[in-house]
């Protein structure tokens, strides 16, 4: 019985140090190359009007509005995010480096979420690949509560959220690349 029970012990150890080191499975990344210089797409996509490119998808809710009071594009700013279901979150813009990066904070949830992340750390990369093409980086990391909930973000958030922000950013791509963007950018 003793045998039984170390054995379990020690498997479920090693099971938990192997999450623990796998930094990046509660992270997506999406790679998209769009046509559009790195200035008008990142002048475009850093205050882009989310409830325009975050729409319902499974058990994600659309975005529906948020409260920023001046143009999202420089860090420090803060901002509620308001779900269709009611649920809200608070969003703040950590750094903004022009045509090249930006990264932002999501916490405060008050979605089921809550109690599946702390926060959720994005970030996106603008490269230059000439001839006006922009190759753009989208890292989502979620960071979990504990190692359970870990398990859970691997296991049933992931593969859906992958899909929702890469419609979003399908989207995105769309709109830069039909000049779509001109009606709100300049």
């Amino acid at each position: 019985m003793i045998s039984f029970w170390f054995t379990l012990a020690l498997t479920i150890g090693i099971f938990s140090l192997a999450l623990a080191q796998n930094k990046s499975s509660s992270q997506v990344k999406i790679t998209m190359s769009i046509n559009s210089t790195t200035d008008t797409a990142f002048g475009y996509i850093v205050p882009v009007k989310l409830a325009h490119i975050f729409k319902r998808y499974k058990r994600f809710p659309a975005i529906t509005k948020t409260n920023e009071s001046e143009l999202w594009n420089k860090s420090g700013l803060t901002r509620t995010v308001y779900f269709e279901d009611g649920t809200t979150a608070q969003e703040s813009l950590i750094s903004v480096e022009p045509s090249k990066s930006f990264s932002y904070k999501i916490e405060n949830f008050t979605s089921s979420l809550r109690k599946l992340v702390k926060r959720v750390e994005g970030e996106w990369l603008f490269t230059d690949l000439g001839n006006g093409q922009t190759k753009i980086e989208w890292t989502y990391k979620l960071i979990p509560k504990n190692s359970l909930t870990k398990i859970v973000i691997k296991w049933f958030v992931l593969k859906d959220l992958k899909v929702l922000l890469t419609n979003a950013l399908t989207i995105l791509k769309q709109d830069l690349e039909n000049d779509a963007y001109k009606k709100t950018y300049r």
